[in-house]
């Protein structure tokens, strides 16, 4: 039934008059923003962002923010930042602290409290000055020195903030515009002439004036009486000229101003005002941020557009070209969408309505219809003036100039609605398809061969007047007779989800997986994948627009230029607002984009920037310990755990973009990081030289331009350096040949000590029967044999007879143990005790001797070596001495050595020598000779001390006999 719906437009429309805004992105406490209160922002020319704030002076690298503070700062909140010609970041604060960033930390450079006051000034770096510009003073200040140069004086002209315009300084007080010129010098260039009193006598107030420009030209704006003027700068003819335009911003508080082309963008308690430029005149051209105080204005070099906020933080807009129509959260989520005129289009959402979008007005209706399902299609029909709205559980029409809503049968669920030859409707479904007028569908049956199947989309192609409709497993074109043929790739079915046609004649589809497909007369004559640009197989739709197509994918919008081949790119980094989108429409110079996040447009005639990212190197760890950045890197062998941090500066790179990097050396084949990702990290790296190299990806093109390197060796230990190695081939060689020395010289030492031995074993046996001579010397076996005669003429027989066995005993012992180096200690001992009973027959009874040994192990003692020394005590010692004669042999252990002790109580030796010399016998005792060089020889074999000493006795002065204590090697018996 048809129903004036004139008041439902009155009462059920709501009317929205929002200017369409550009798509931002803000940052905020919330993700990582260090504060909410910004005065001012600044990109230096590496890239970096740095941003002044309530807290203080921060540093932006497109991650994280790094703070600067001084220790004498006196108050955290800092203005005015901008860069010296050294790359240095300086700021101010309201304490008239100057300070710049060095070493990455904030350093003092001058304090100014007494001369400003309490006075934010502004100030300017200008190669080896800093110019400060106070209320009333202006202060030239050198770099180096840091002494106030010069001081120009303005008494009670407030000065305005300096302005950078061809190598000259310009600023403004109340009543003149001057110049700072390249040689330093203040010159008024321009007088203001503006009155100071009104008509009525009045004084005015006069604030400030702050200089802009417009290309070359150059304005100023001022307050009078709290309203904003504007005024053009004539230099030539030395005066200013009123510029009309900006009444909408008169009472505004404007904190910035920013240059964009031919536009000047103001930063005000409002939002952001955007005045366009033509002909000598300014017009309004937008506004956007409302609702915020906007600080600065500033352009990146990738062209994103930051501004900073007193109240609410950053936004940064990363595409100007792409805005987003202002639609409730209720209403946003858009299902469809068609051209109404040339400013106007048509949309349907998930909530049942639709909506009426004016581009000249930016303005928006929303027409509630009277069921609240989902409009799943909707198309505007130009020669009835009727919308027609496919909802999931019935179907309308809309008619636009009698605003007549009507509800028409058999309308639901549609998948498309094509115009055929502008007279009937094409309605394809889940079932299958039909024709549609305002009555309703006919029941027209175009194709029994597909009857009842799932369609997905339809296309009419006006210049053959054939139809091309997607089924769920074909494509087929039909032509004015409805004869069908199928359309397929490489011999199999094409799923199509959406279908265009560019001015070349090619009919373009989108499929759910396999990229975009050109046609022409039925065949497959193009195919573009992720293969030859796209970034995704899975598209969603494909609009013409002359023979250029953009592309809708699941992480992209492309634009396809059909005749070169080029394929441009747009992502949600650079704005897109969604990738899920339903409908693409083109209006003169914009593309309108429907999707679940509302409508936005993109600036068909400038869409895409040029990005120039530049990366570096921010960190180098080596085995976990933070160095300092350098190109290369020489590392001992166990320094072999490197991690490489990298970064590019600039709006949200490292959150959205990847890298490409390699260690040459190690792996040449380049490796992708992951996103966010921006470092590197080996683990236990061999020595050798390495490269390490690494690039941002931009729409996955390789640039050789954009590769970073870093250099660094990591060296062999230094057992595996070739020095080392030929230092122990050396060392061996050497070693070898020592050993060789060595061992010849060992055995040729061991040959003349073997020699040796033999010609000490011969002298030996020499000694030895030297010895035996000495025991058997006639003067001894003469005496014996006296002592023995005297017996047997005394008929003492049986003493005679037991001196002779002893004496032949004595004989055959010499003569046995005489060839022999070694005896026991116990015939040591039986044949000195048989040598001093046969003395003791000579000696008589006043001879008394003992021999004491009490140890009881078993040993052996060098032959015959002790009695020349007894037979010495008796000759010398006791021989001459009238009265009782003693001699007394101890032996004994003394520091593990075997001692023989001889003690006699003779003459002495004093008395013995002046015996021996009035006898004439000046000669050494024989037998003592060989004694001592059979002890040389014996210390010689055992290396030990061995020797003898004799000690004269005395008592009281008087010789009491001679003490010899003999040190001779010995053998244990086992």
């Amino acid at each position: 039934m048809i129903k004036k719906i004139t008041l439902l437009i009155i009462f059920c429309t709501s009317f929205f008059m929002q200017g369409q805004e550009p798509v931002y992105v803000h940052f905020s406490e919330k993700n990582g923003l260090p504060d909410k209160e910004f005065y001012d922002l600044f990109e230096d020319s590496k890239g970096f962002i740095w941003v002044c704030a309530d807290k203080g002076l921060f540093r932006y690298n497109g991650k994280n923010y790094k703070s600067y503070s001084n220790n004498l700062q006196r108050a955290l909140s800092v203005f005015n930042a901008q860069e010296d010609h050294l790359g240095r970041i300086w700021c101010n604060n309201v304490s008239g602290q100057f300070f710049y960033t060095e070493n990455n930390e904030l350093q003092l450079f001058a304090d100014l409290s007494k001369e400003l006051r309490g006075q934010l000034a502004e100030f300017i770096i200008k190669k080896e000055y800093l110019w400060v510009f106070a209320y009333y003073k202006t202060y030239k200040i050198n770099l180096k020195t840091k002494k106030i140069e010069y001081t120009h004086s303005l008494p009670r002209k407030i000065k305005g903030a300096p302005f950078v315009f061809k190598d000259a300084i310009y600023f403004g007080s109340i009543d003149s515009i001057y110049s700072i010129t390249p040689k330093n010098n203040i010159n008024r260039i321009v007088p203001v002439g503006l009155p100071f009193k009104d008509k009525s006598g009045k004084k005015i107030g006069v604030d400030q004036a702050i200089i802009f420009k417009i290309d070359s030209t150059l304005f100023f704006r001022q307050k009078r009486n709290g309203i904003n003027r504007f005024f053009h700068i004539n230099k030539k003819k030395k005066e200013v000229n009123v510029i009309n335009g900006f009444e909408a911003i008169a009472r505004e508080r404007i904190y910035h101003q920013f240059e964009n082309n031919n536009e000047i963008w103001f930063a005000t308690g409002t939002g952001v005002w955007v005045y366009e430029y033509k002909k000598q005149s300014f017009k309004l051209k937008k506004r956007f941020l409302k609702k915020n105080d906007v600080t600065k204005i500033v352009k990146d070099n990738d062209a994103n557009y930051w501004f900073t906020t007193l109240n609410d933080g950053i936004y940064v807009i990363p595409n100007i070209n792409i805005e987003k129509a202002t639609i409730s959260n209720e209403n946003k989520n858009i299902s469809s969408l068609d051209v109404i005129n040339d400013s106007t289009l048509v949309f349907g959402n998930t909530k049942g309505n639709i909506g009426f979008y004016n581009t000249k007005t930016d303005s928006i209706s929303i027409i509630d219809l009277p069921t609240k399902d989902r409009v799943s299609v909707l198309k505007y029909f130009p020669s009835k003036n009727t919308v027609f709205i496919s909802k999931d559980f019935g179907g309308f029409t809309f008619n636009m100039k009698s605003f007549e809503l009507n509800k028409i049968s058999g309308l639901s669920t549609a998948k498309s609605l094509t115009i055929l030859n502008n007279k009937k409707l094409l309605y394809t479904s889940n079932s299958g398809v039909n024709i549609s007028d305002e009555t309703g569908l006919n029941n027209v049956v175009i194709d029994k061969d597909q009857g009842g199947k799932r369609t997905y989309t339809s296309y009419y192609n006006t210049t053959n007047k054939s139809v091309y409709i997607a089924y769920v497993d074909n494509l087929l074109r039909y032509d004015s007779l409805w004869n069908s043929k199928p359309i397929r790739y490489n011999n199999k079915s094409i799923d199509v989800k959406s279908i265009t046609k560019t001015t070349n004649g090619v009919i373009w589809v989108s499929t759910f997986k396999d990229g975009v497909i050109g046609i022409k007369n039925d065949s497959i004559i193009h195919h573009y994948s992720i293969e030859n640009g796209l970034t995704s197989n899975k598209i969603g739709m494909v609009k013409a627009d002359h023979n250029q197509l953009w592309i809708t994918l699941d992480n992209s919008i492309q634009l396809l230029d059909i005749k070169t081949k080029k394929i441009q790119t747009l992502t949600k980094r650079e704005g897109v607002v969604s990738y899920d989108i339903s409908g693409i429409e083109i209006l003169k110079n914009k593309v309108y984009f429907s999707s679940n996040e509302g409508l936005f447009s993109i600036n068909k005639e400038q869409p895409f920037k040029n990005e120039n990212p530049e990366v570096y190197f921010n960190t180098v760890e080596i085995n976990e310990s933070d160095t300092l950045i350098a190109s290369n890197y020489s590392l001992k062998y166990d320094q072999n755990a490197i991690k490489i941090g990298f970064n590019v500066n600039g709006f949200l790179y490292n959150q959205k973009r990847k890298y490409n990097y390699r260690l040459k050396g190690f792996n040449n084949q380049w490796l992708t990081t992951d996103q966010g990702a921006n470092s590197v990290k080996y683990n236990s790296l061999p020595a050798g030289k390495y490269t390490f190299e690494v690039q941002p990806i931009i729409d996955e093109k390789f640039d050789v331009n954009k590769i970073k390197a870093i250099d660094f060796t990591i060296n062999k230990p230094f057992w595996k350096t070739w020095w080392f190695i030929l230092g122990i081939f050396v060392f061996f060689i050497g070693s070898t040949i020592l050993y060789f020395r060595k061992k010849i010289k060992k055995d040729k030492k061991e040959r003349l000590t073997e020699l040796e031995k033999i010609s000490l074993e011969k002298e030996l046996i020499s000694i030895n029967l030297t010895a035996l001579r000495s025991q058997m010397n006639p003067h001894f076996i003469f005496n014996a044999l006296n002592s023995i005669q005297d017996l047997i003429l005394k008929q003492d027989t049986d003493a005679s007879y037991d001196y002779i066995v002893l004496f032949a005993q004595l004989v055959r012992n010499t003569l046995v143990y005489s060839s022999q180096d070694f005896i026991s200690i116990d015939k040591e001992l039986d044949f000195l005790n048989v040598y001093l009973q046969l003395e003791k027959l000579r000696f008589g009874d006043d001879f008394n001797y003992t021999i004491h040994f009490d140890e009881k192990e078993s040993l052996e003692v060098p032959s015959l070596l002790i009695q020349p020394f007894i037979e010495n005590a008796l000759v010398h010692g006791l021989m001459h001495k009238a009265g009782k004669k003693e001699l007394h042999i101890v032996f004994s252990f003394a520091k593990n050595v075997l001692q023989c002790t001889i003690t006699d109580n003779g003459i002495g030796r004093v008395k013995s020598t002046e015996i021996s010399n009035r006898q004439g016998n000046h000669h050494k005792s024989f037998a003592l000779n060989a004694i001592e060089k059979r002890l040389e020889i014996f210390k010689k074999q055992y290396a030990e001390n061995i020797g003898y000493v004799i000690e004269d006795l005395y008592e009281n002065e008087i010789a009491k006999g001679t003490k010899v204590i003999l040190t001779m090697p010995y053998k244990n018996r086992f």
